[in-house]
């Protein structure tokens, strides 16, 4: 690193989420991020952009359940996603109840600026930890 940008951890960056072990354990705490881009985990920069470029459709609503995701479409028909991080999707769409877009073909959601990678499938472990 340049002495201008000196590498920093993710919890001196302040993004990282830890567990702390209770008083008197002498574990070290652990860094629980997920660090996969495969469907139902983080979204990709490049992921994000073709999705955005694609063909959208308005989701009327969106249902969170444990890691089953229930995207209801404006045509009245029913898409069934999984997404890794439930509790994180429940607090965005609580923050932005009428602003969701689906975009089908990269299986994105998009819940005003937030973009959401969906999967189609049962999860992988999430590498790195769970979120």
């Amino acid at each position: 690193m340049s002495r201008f940008f000196p590498r920093r951890t993710p919890a001196e960056r302040g993004n990282a989420t830890t567990l702390t072990p209770p008083a008197g354990a002498t574990a070290a705490p652990v860094d629980v991020r997920c660090d996969s881009y495969a469907p139902g985990h983080q979204m990709h920069y490049i992921h994000q952009g073709q999705a955005l470029r694609s063909p959208s459709t308005p989701a009327r609503n969106v249902i969170v359940d444990g890691t089953r995701v229930i995207v209801l479409l404006g045509d009245g028909t029913q898409r069934d996603y999984s997404f890794h991080d439930p509790a994180r999707l429940e607090s965005i769409l609580a923050l932005f109840p009428a602003a969701r877009t689906l975009y089908v073909h990269f299986h994105a959601l998009r819940v005003g600026p937030y973009w959401f990678n969906l999967g189609d499938d049962e999860l992988d472990p999430c590498p790195g930890g769970t979120p």
